[in-house]
């Protein structure tokens, strides 16, 4: 099954669902949807050289609206490309096959983007990351934690957010298929380390969190 993207509005817990991402044909029933309560998830300004590849960077564009003169966003979606805000460099592009040398970025992130992929393609998408990232490169990362599912019915979760960042606030939300087995802090660690990654940072926030890896 593939884990598309489903937008959120947030406010209004309502389903909006991208053309690339039309898993369900149909706004999904509310007897499958899980809702968790409203993250706050504070984003501050940090230190880069250079171009930053944010990946999955349309939509929102978080990493965008900091540094927008820096930001390489790719997204496999054009329409969430030409929705985000403008000032970034958008390329549609498959995080798991990227077309960039070797070292061609000191920094990478990634805001709530490995979440929407199948689980096969988690570690293929960091692996590619780890490869066009310069020693001594930096991937920051920024996702949800997703318990094991209690309730069988309940196929698909939503997660609403309030995005706290240097200049302004970003009220959205986010909605997947629940994945096969937990997906935590230390799932993606170990997922980063066997790429060969070691972790500089490690910063939780309610059901949300934020890693920072290094390449060394």
């Amino acid at each position: 099954m593939d884990f598309g993207r489903l937008r959120v509005l947030a406010c209004a817990m309502i389903f909006t669902i991208p053309g690339p991402a039309l898993l369900f044909g149909q706004r999904p029933s509310e007897d499958r949807i899980y809702r968790f309560e409203r993250q706050i998830v504070p984003v501050e300004d940090f230190k880069a050289d250079g171009h930053i590849l944010d990946i999955g960077g349309g939509g929102e564009g978080i990493i965008g609206r900091i540094k927008p003169s820096q930001v390489v966003a790719i997204d496999l979606s054009k329409e969430e490309l030409v929705g985000a805000p403008a000032g970034s460099l958008k390329i549609v592009m498959d995080a798991t096959d990227l077309k960039f040398l070797d070292g061609s970025f000191k920094t990478a992130t990634s805001f709530f983007t490995l979440m929407f992929m199948k689980e096969e393609d988690q570690p293929r998408a960091v692996r590619e990351i780890f490869r066009v990232l310069a020693r001594g490169g930096r991937f920051l990362l920024w996702e949800v934690t997703v318990p094991e599912r209690a309730d069988p019915k309940r196929d698909v979760f939503v997660i609403p957010l309030l995005v706290k960042l240097p200049r302004e606030e970003v009220s959205t939300g986010y909605g997947a298929f629940w994945p096969p087995r937990v997906h935590d802090e230390s799932y993606f660690v170990k997922m980063a380390e066997a790429a060969g990654f070691k972790v500089l940072a490690r910063r939780q926030h309610g059901l949300t969190f934020f890693l920072e890896f290094e390449k060394p």
